[in-house]
């Protein structure tokens, strides 16, 4: 069982070591950009971020 810590305590060192500063679980993953739209509602106007295109904000679309 001490094995596996001192490998995860190794993993962790490696983690940090590339990261530098940033905790474990800020790692850069993900290179894309966000999959966010930014939007603006046709009713009333309101900009609004959806990952769909949408033509109404969630309180217009609520209202219809």
């Amino acid at each position: 069982m001490s094995k596996e810590i001192d490998e995860d305590k190794a993993f962790e060192a490696a983690l940090k070591g590339k990261m530098g500063w940033k905790c474990p679980c800020a790692l850069d993953i993900m290179d894309e950009k966000s999959k966010l739209l930014d939007l603006s509602c046709k009713k009333c106007g309101k900009s609004f971020k959806s990952n769909k295109e949408k033509d109404y904000c969630m309180d217009c679309s609520k209202g219809r």
